[in-house]
């Protein structure tokens, strides 16, 4: 056991190899797959809100007393029936950290945003949660898009996930770094994206954004071909389909055409991959060797990210 109380390094790899392999024996540790814990997230956080307006009625100290209540039954679960990765525990813990923020006085400043990101990086740490990770990185997104240009936000956002490409280089002994940094290159284009529809004036053609979104997309491209990563090159490929999106005014051709285009652009990117992958073993886009990166790392490195988030 160490602490915070949880699964070690090695039960933790090794519930990574039996969800690949049933047939390895089980940890002492009680896992739900994804959509059980979306389930249990929602219902966990229905009581949350039940016991913060409880208590509201009462005219207690809401956040307070629905903080220390959800807390305390998570890590009650978690160190008496050893749950963790069920859905219960880590959305009490996210919620209940929510709960105290909402009980504190607000004055409806945008810091609050930069709040809520330090808590879901909080109970993103102690859960070992990749979801709660990359939230904290949305709501910082966020945060920098409200507090000063769309600009900054974009840059910070596709530098978090050039970081996060050359982080998945490392041999991680933990799995869920891996799902987190996987989680951060995959949407914190997106995300950059978004935040500059949402906080600048009119919706006309901005170079420097699609110039930074093409950056980011040649990074990410050059390193998936180069490390036989899947997850780099799908982020790759949402970077430049937004780029695309913000340079629209420059292609006044028919649909048609720009269909054409968009088909002959995917079979070239087709064409170039399977001639610098050719030689790869085990298989760039198999999946008969499908490798845990925590037990034999080769050329191939990452795990189908399907798999390491499931």
């Amino acid at each position: 056991m160490n602490w915070p109380t949880g699964p070690s390094v090695a039960e933790e790899r090794a519930e990574a190899v039996r969800k690949i392999v049933p047939s390895q024996p089980a940890t002492p540790w009680k896992h739900n797959g994804l959509l059980l814990r979306i389930v249990f997230t929602v219902l966990a956080a229905i009581a949350v809100a039940a016991a913060f307006g409880f208590f509201a009625l009462l005219l207690l100290p809401k956040g307070i007393l629905t903080a220390i209540l959800a807390i305390g039954a998570s890590e009650w679960l978690i160190r008496k029936h050893r749950f963790f990765r069920t859905g219960v525990e880590s959305a009490l813990w996210l919620f209940g950290t929510f709960a105290f923020i909402f009980g504190l006085p607000s004055q409806g400043k945008v810091e609050a945003i930069l709040v809520f990101a330090a808590a879901a990086a909080l109970s993103g740490w102690r859960m070992r949660n990749e979801f709660f990770g990359v939230l904290a990185a949305i709501l910082a997104v966020v945060y920098i898009a409200a507090k000063w240009t769309h600009i900054l936000a974009i840059g910070i956002a596709v530098l978090i996930a050039i970081a996060s490409a050359f982080a998945l280089r490392r041999l991680w002994q933990r799995p869920s770094n891996e799902r987190l940094f996987a989680g951060l290159v995959l949407t914190m284009p997106v995300i950059g994206y978004l935040s500059t529809l949402f906080t600048r004036s009119g919706t006309s053609m901005d170079v420097p954004i699609a110039g930074i979104l093409g950056i980011t997309a040649a990074i990410l491209l050059a390193a998936g071909i180069a490390w036989r990563d899947r997850v780099l090159l799908i982020s790759a490929t949402l970077s430049i389909a937004f780029a695309a999106i913000e340079l629209r005014d420059l292609f006044h051709y028919p649909a048609e055409a720009k269909l054409i285009f968009a088909g002959v652009l995917v079979i070239a990117i087709a064409v170039t991959l399977a001639a610098t992958t050719r030689t790869a073993s085990p298989p760039f886009f198999g999946t008969d060797q499908i490798a845990l990166p925590f037990v034999q790392r080769g050329q191939n490195r990452r795990v189908e990210f399907s798999a390491i988030t499931g």
